[in-house]
C-alpha cells in the first residue's frame, strides 16, 4: 500500500532510529486492526534506514504452533544477507531453553551488524509462535545499549507486548495505535492506487464507513461497477469477498468464546446493553469474552447516561462480519433478537429474518410510518415504509410503500441511501409517483434540471390535490434553484391553491419570495415575506422556510445584524422541509454576512458548520458552494494554496451538475481570489463571464452586492470604464435596505470617477460612502476597502495628512481580519504617501538653490568626489566645499550622503 496520511508516526518511528543508531536501543510497537497499514508504514519505514541493515520476518498463522520458527527465519534472513550456508548447527532447536534461543538471535544480529546499527522488523507478530517472541523479548532485555530498532507490528497490541515481555513503563518502547486515514489523506490514497477520484461527500461517506482503513477503502472502491461510483448506500453495498475473507480470518484470531459475540454484533447493527448480549450469547463469562475484543480494536464501549453499550469499530467491519456470518446463521440471530426486543427494533429483525411475505407484520409497520411521519420523524417513518416495502404480500402495497420511502428519504437528507434503490424504482411501472420518487433521486444527484422535469410530470400525473401540492412546491424549489423566478412563483401559487398542509405552505410562501427576488432583488422578495413575525423565534416550525430566505434576503440586501439573527433561529432549529435545503443555505450565508461584518473568525466557523452540514445531509453540489465560499475567506486572508484548493474542489463537483448555480458562486469565488491578488483581469473575466450568462440573470439581482462592487473597482482599475458603468448601475438598480450596498455603491464610483482623472468628485464620492450610518449593521469590509482607495486619492491631491489617518484606520481592520492582501494594499499606499512627501520636501529644497549650486549637487547625486566635481566645473575643491556647506544649511542636511539621497529622491 502508498504510504498516506502517515507523516506524525513515520517521523515518530525516525526519530527512534536516530536515538537506535547512538546506541540507545528502541522498540516500536505498531497496533491497529487487519488492513490499517501497518506493513506499508514499516516498509516506509524501512526505506529512510539508508544506515541500517534490515533483517525482516513476518509471522505465518500455519507456523504458529512450531517452536522458535520465527526466530529460525531471522537467522536464516541473516545468512541470506551475509551470503554465508546456514548450516543445522546454527538454527535454534525445539528442545533449547529461552536462554538459549536468545542468545542465537544476539549472536547472528552481533555478525550483522559489522559496524551498522540493526534494524529487525516483525510483521504480523500476533501469528509469531510463542516461543520466538519470548526469544526476542529474553534479546531485548540484553541488548539495551546495542545499535538496534525492533518493530513488532500486530492486531493484538497488548497480547503481543505481554508475549514478550515488555513492560509498561519501558522508556525505549514506542507505542504507535494507527488509526484510520482521514478524508483528504484517503483521496492521497486513492490517486496512489490509481482508484476512481470521488467528491468530498463520497470520501466522507466512506470515510464513516470505513473508519479510514485502507483494505475497506480499497475492497469497496475496487468493487465499483465501470467506474460509476460508489455503491449507496454503503450498509447495502455488497462487501467485496476479499474483504469478507480478511475479516473472517482476523475474526477468527479471537478466543473461540468471543467470535460469537461479533456475530451478534453484527447482526443487532446497533450498540448493545450486557443483558441483551447475554440472552443472545448464554455465556456464563460474558465479560471476560468481551475483553480480549476491546483489548484488541474489534469493539469498543459506548457510555451513555451511565448505560454501557457494547458496538463494533465501524460499518464498515460490520457489513464484513455480517457477510460473513452462513444464512441460516443469520436468520436464527435475527429471530432470536426479535423475541426480545421491542419495536421499531423488533420489526427490523422481523424483516431479516422473514423467508415468505407476511400481511400483518406490513400492516404494523405502514401505521408506523404513518405515526412517525405525523411527529415529523421522516428518517423512521422511511425505515418503516421502506421494510413494508419487502414484507407486504400485496405488488400494490410493495410498490407505494418503496416510492414513499425514497421520497421520504431524500426529504431527511439521505441522500445516499435513497440513491440506492434507484435500480427498483426505474423498474416500477409508470406512475406520477414513479416520476416523483425520479425527480427526488435527480434532486439528490445535483441534477436539479432533470429532477424539475420530473417533478413536472408528476404534478401534471397526480389527480389529487395533496400530492400535486407537493409536487408543486418541490419543483418550485428546483425552479429557484434554477434562477426561473417566474416560474417559481407559478409553481408555488399552484401549490398554495391546492393544499391545507402546513410544511407545503411555508415553503411555497418561501419560493414566492424567492422568485420575486429573482424578478426585482431581495428588497421585493422581502416585502413578500412581511407575514412573518418579527422576532425570529416566534415563527413556528412550519415556517423556518420562509425565515430562512428573509435571512438571506436581508443579508444580500443589507441587513446584516437582522439576516444573522433570523439565520441562528433556522440553524438552532432545523426542521426538515420537502427538502434539507435551508439548513445548508442557512450556514452559508450567516457565513457571508459575518464576513461582510468583519467577524471573520465567526465566518470561518460558520463555514465548517455548512461543511459538517453537508456531509450530514447534503449533496455533493452543496459542498461546491462551501467550498467557494472558503476559497473566499482564505483568498481574502492571503492563504492562497487553500483557496486555490478549495476552488479546484468545488470545480470538480460543479463539472457533475446540470444547471448553473455552482458555476457562478464559483465564479464568485474566482473573482475573489483575483480581486485579493490585485489580478483585475482575472476578476472582469470570471464575474464578467458570470453576469454574461443569461441563465444567471435573476441570480445577478439576488446575489449583486456581494459581487458587483468587486467588478466594478476591478474594471476602474484596469480602466475598463464602460464594464465599470454597467456594474455600477446593475448595483445602483438594487433598492438596499442597509448601509452595505450604499456604502459599496459609493466605492465603486468614487474608483470609477478617479480612473477618469476626477478627483475632487472621487473625493466626494468617498467621503459620501464614509458618512453613510451603519444601518443594518457595520459593512466593516467595504468600508475599510472604501478607507484604503480614499487615501489613495488624497495622496494625490496632497491631502497627506488625512491620506495617512484613513490608510492607518484601513491597515488597523485588515490586520485585525488576517487580511494580509489589503494590510498590504495600505502599507503600498502608505510607503507612496511617505516619498511624497519626501519629494515635496526635496523640490522646495531645490528651488531654494543658486545655478552653480544645483550643478554641484547633481554632480553628487551621481557619486563625484569634491575633485572630480571641481574638475568638472572648472572651480577649486575649495568653491565645491564652499557650495556644499551652503547645500547643506538651506536643506538642514547632516552630511553628503544626505544630500545624495535628496538628489537622487527629485531625480526618482
Amino acid at each position: 500500500m502508498p504510504i498516506v496520511g502517515r507523516d506524525a508516526e513515520l517521523k515518530t518511528m525516525l526519530h527512534a532510529a536516530e536515538l537506535a543508531a547512538r546506541g540507545d536501543a528502541q522498540i516500536v510497537i505498531l497496533g491497529g486492526p487487519t488492513g490499517i497499514g501497518k506493513s506499508a508504514l514499516s516498509r516506509a519505514f524501512c526505506q529512510d534506514l539508508t544506515d541500517f541493515r534490515v533483517l525482516s520476518v513476518a509471522g505465518v498463522p500455519s507456523e504458529q504452533d512450531i517452536k522458535y520458527s520465527a526466530a529460525n527465519r531471522v537467522i536464516q534472513s541473516a545468512h541470506d544477507e551475509l551470503s554465508l550456508d546456514l548450516r543445522r548447527a546454527n538454527l535454534i532447536q525445539e528442545d533449547s531453553t529461552m536462554m538459549a534461543a536468545g542468545g542465537a538471535l544476539i549472536s547472528v544480529l552481533d555478525d550483522i551488524r559489522d559496524g551498522s546499527p540493526v534494524a529487525l522488523i516483525v510483521e504480523d507478530a500476533h501469528l509469531v509462535d510463542d516461543y520466538s517472541l519470548k526469544a526476542i523479548g529474553f534479546m531485548l532485555l540484553r541488548m539495551m545499549s546495542d545499535e538496534i530498532i525492533t518493530v513488532l507490528d500486530t492486531e493484538h497490541i497488548n497480547k503481543t507486548k505481554k508475549d514478550v515481555g515488555l513492560a509498561g513503563n519501558d522508556e525505549r518502547v514506542t507505542q504507535i495505535d494507527l488509526a484510520g486515514l482521514t478524508v483528504p489523506a484517503l483521496r492521497e490514497y486513492l490517486a496512489s492506487e490509481k482508484l476512481p477520484a470521488l467528491s468530498v461527500s463520497q470520501l466522507a461517506q466512506i470515510a464513516k464507513w470505513s473508519n479510514g482503513n485502507p483494505l475497506y477503502v480499497k475492497a469497496l472502491v475496487g468493487a465499483m461497477e465501470g467506474g460509476r461510483g460508489i455503491p449507496e448506500p454503503l450498509s447495502l453495498a455488497d462487501v467485496p469477498p476479499s474483504l469478507t475473507a480478511a475479516v473472517k480470518e482476523w475474526s477468527d484470531s479471537f478466543p473461540q468464546r468471543s467470535r460469537p459475540i461479533l456475530d451478534v454484533l453484527a447482526v443487532l447493527n446497533a450498540p448493545t446493553t450486557v443483558p441483551t448480549l447475554q440472552q443472545l450469547v448464554h455465556s456464563d463469562t460474558l465479560l471476560d469474552d468481551i475483553e480480549p475484543l476491546v483489548t484488541e480494536g474489534a469493539a469498543q464501549w459506548r457510555t451513555e447516561a451511565d448505560d454501557p453499550r457494547l458496538e463494533l469499530m465501524h460499518s464498515g467491519q460490520r457489513d464484513a462480519v455480517y457477510a460473513s456470518i452462513p444464512q441460516s446463521r443469520r436468520r436464527e440471530l435475527h429471530r432470536a433478537a426479535a423475541d426480545i426486543l421491542a419495536p421499531p427494533a423488533k420489526w427490523r429483525h422481523q424483516i431479516a429474518a422473514l423467508e415468505e411475505y407476511d400481511g400483518d407484520l406490513a400492516s404494523e409497520l405502514l401505521e408506523a410510518a404513518d405515526r412517525e411521519s405525523a411527529h415529523g420523524d421522516l428518517s423512521h417513518a422511511a425505515q418503516y415504509e421502506l421494510a413494508a416495502s419487502e414484507a407486504a404480500p400485496e405488488s400494490d402495497i410493495r410498490r407505494t410503500a418503496l416510492l414513499k420511502a425514497v421520497r421520504l428519504l431524500v426529504i431527511s437528507g439521505q441522500y445516499a441511501a435513497a440513491l440506492g434503490y434507484g435500480a427498483r424504482i426505474e423498474d416500477t411501472i409508470a406512475s406520477p409517483q414513479k416520476n416523483e420518487a425520479l425527480g427526488f433521486l435527480e434532486y439528490a444527484r445535483g441534477h436539479d434540471a432533470g429532477a424539475s422535469e420530473y417533478l413536472r410530470l408528476a404534478r401534471e400525473g397526480f389527480g389529487d390535490a395533496d400530492g400535486a401540492a407537493r409536487a408543486s412546491a418541490e419543483l418550485a424549489s428546483l425552479q429557484r434553484s434554477l434562477g426561473l423566478g417566474a416560474q417559481a412563483v407559478r409553481s408555488a401559487q399552484y401549490a398554495l391553491a391546492r393544499t391545507a398542509d402546513a410544511g407545503i405552505i411555508g415553503q411555497a410562501q418561501a419560493n414566492i419570495a424567492w422568485g420575486a427576488a429573482l424578478q426585482d432583488g431581495p428588497a421585493e422578495g422581502l416585502r413578500r415575506l412581511s407575514q412573518l413575525r418579527v422576532n425570529p423565534a416566534e415563527v413556528p416550525a412550519p415556517d423556518m422556510d420562509a425565515l430562512a430566505c428573509r435571512g438571506i434576503l436581508r443579508g444580500l440586501s443589507g441587513q446584516l445584524t437582522d439576516a444573522l439573527a433570523d439565520l441562528r433561529v433556522v440553524v438552532r432549529r432545523s426542521t426538515p422541509g420537502l427538502t434539507r435545503r435551508s439548513d445548508y443555505a442557512a450556514k452559508v450565508n450567516a457565513a457571508a454576512c459575518h464576513l461582510m461584518l468583519g467577524e471573520w473568525e465567526q465566518a470561518r466557523r460558520t463555514a465548517s458548520l455548512a461543511f459538517d452540514e453537508a456531509q450530514i445531509s447534503g449533496r455533493d453540489v452543496d459542498f461546491a458552494v462551501v467550498h467557494s465560499m472558503s476559497a473566499a475567506i482564505y483568498a481574502l486572508q492571503g492563504q492562497w494554496e487553500w483557496a486555490e484548493a478549495d476552488l479546484r474542489e468545488a470545480q470538480s463537483i460543479a463539472n457533475e451538475t446540470d444547471f448553473a448555480a455552482p458555476e457562478f458562486h464559483i465564479r464568485q469565488a474566482a473573482g475573489t481570489i483575483g480581486f485579493a491578488r490585485q489580478d483585475w483581469r482575472t476578476v472582469i473575466r470570471e464575474l464578467g463571464r458570470a453576469m454574461e450568462d443569461s441563465s444567471n440573470e435573476g441570480r445577478v439581482r439576488v446575489y449583486g452586492t456581494w459581487f458587483l462592487p468587486m467588478l466594478g473597482v476591478a474594471c476602474a482599475r484596469a480602466h475598463e470604464l464602460s464594464k465599470g458603468a454597467e456594474a455600477l448601475a446593475a448595483l445602483e438598480a438594487l433598492e438596499p435596505t442597509g448601509a452595505m450596498p450604499i456604502v459599496a455603491s459609493k466605492w465603486v464610483k468614487g474608483n470609477l470617477l478617479y480612473a477618469q482623472g476626477d478627483l475632487p468628485a472621487a473625493s466626494r464620492a468617498f467621503r459620501d460612502g464614509l458618512a453613510v450610518p451603519p444601518d443594518g449593521g457595520e459593512p466593516v469590509l467595504h468600508r475599510s476597502m472604501l478607507r484604503c482607495d480614499f487615501g489613495r486619492v488624497l495622496i494625490e491631491t496632497d491631502a497627506k495628512d488625512e491620506a495617512r489617518s484613513q490608510l492607518l484606520a484601513a491597515e488597523k481592520v485588515f490586520r485585525s481580519l488576517g487580511a494580509q492582501p489589503l494590510v498590504a494594499q495600505c502599507h503600498e499606499l502608505l510607503g507612496r504617501s511617505e516619498a511624497s512627501d519626501h519629494a515635496t520636501g526635496a523640490e522646495s529644497f531645490w528651488g531654494e538653490l543658486t545655478d552653480r549650486e544645483k550643478d554641484t549637487a547633481k554632480l553628487v547625486g551621481r557619486g563625484w568626489t569634491n575633485k572630480e566635481i571641481a574638475q568638472e566645473l572648472y572651480v577649486s575643491t575649495k568653491t565645491v566645499e564652499y557650495h556644499l556647506g551652503n547645500m547643506y544649511a538651506k536643506g538642514n542636511l547632516k552630511n553628503r550622503r544626505q544630500l545624495r539621497d535628496v538628489i537622487q529622491t527629485l531625480a526618482a
